[in-house]
């Protein structure tokens, strides 16, 4: 009869195999069979600790992500939005540690984001400043620019109510309101420049309205019954400040944009929201 020697046993994969010699054909068979057998398990096991190699990596890059996301939502200096390719989009958010009567909510639905800002303060038609919202943005290629918020009238039935806030961008080249049919301009009370605007100004501060019910709207213009849009000049590049402040009860924002001109309003809304970074 043929015999099976053991000549020794090896340790690989965690699987211990055995070197055997044959004395038949078709003990000969059997071992290469054997052999197939063995090989496949050891390139199937090495396949699944690969894998895990592959989502060990992947779950660090993800942890690595939430991290800096992180870092970002916990900015001690504030946060930078950044301008790319002639547009800025920002998704309001309150800036501010403390309460100031801009409250987060979420019950007109079609916002984006997280929620919108609604002020719940006082009226404030004369006396712009009353909490500020700040955003800092950098600014890589000067030029001309539009701005316009996604605001809704937050109570009400009329169009002319809850319907505005206040806004000012300093230290610019320039800060005004342009009716887009003539090219006539307006500028806020304290620029040092005229005409200012029919209805209210100060301190470099622009009434900025809308005038649509029951629906999220992108537009911002100023002076009272005779709407000019709202733009902004920078001459160089660097850090400038978006300032809103509170002015009718009720007047919700979602987000804002600010586009070179010569863009189309409608790339600027549907961009990408802009990147942050710690200021």
């Amino acid at each position: 009869m043929s015999k099976l020697y053991v000549d020794n046993v090896l340790k690989t994969q965690g699987l211990s195999l055995f070197s055997v010699r044959a004395t038949s054909c078709k003990e000969g068979h059997t071992l290469l069979f054997s052999t197939l057998i063995i090989i496949l398990f050891i390139a199937f096991t090495g396949l699944i600790s690969g894998c895990s190699e592959v989502s060990d990596h992947e779950e660090k890059e993800e942890d690595i992500e939430e991290e800096e996301i992180e870092e970002v939502d916990d900015c001690i200096s504030g946060q930078l939005y950044l301008e790319k390719d002639g547009v800025l989009r920002v998704d309001l958010k309150n800036p501010n540690p403390i309460d100031n009567d801009w409250k987060l909510e979420k019950t007109f639905q079609g916002y984006e984001g997280e929620g919108y800002l609604i002020w719940k303060g006082d009226d404030h038609f004369n006396t712009p400043g009353e909490g500020v919202l700040s955003y800092s943005i950098q600014i890589t290629n000067p030029g001309t620019y539009q701005f316009v918020w996604r605001s809704r009238i937050g109570a009400g039935t009329k169009n002319t109510e809850h319907n505005d806030s206040w806004l000012r961008i300093s230290n610019t080249s320039d800060f005004y309101g342009e009716k887009e049919s003539t090219g006539e301009r307006v500028y806020p009370v304290g620029s040092g420049k005229s005409p200012s605007p029919e209805g209210s100004s100060k301190d470099g501060w622009l009434k900025v309205y809308m005038n649509r019910l029951n629906e999220w709207f992108w537009r911002s213009t100023t002076n009272d019954k005779d709407p000019f849009n709202v733009f902004v000049e920078f001459d160089v590049s660097g850090i400038y400040v978006i300032e809103i402040s509170g002015r009718s009860a009720y007047h919700a924002i979602d987000q804002f944009v600010l586009f070179e001109t010569g863009q189309l309003i409608d790339q600027a809304t549907t961009a990408a929201y802009s990147e942050i970074r710690c200021n």
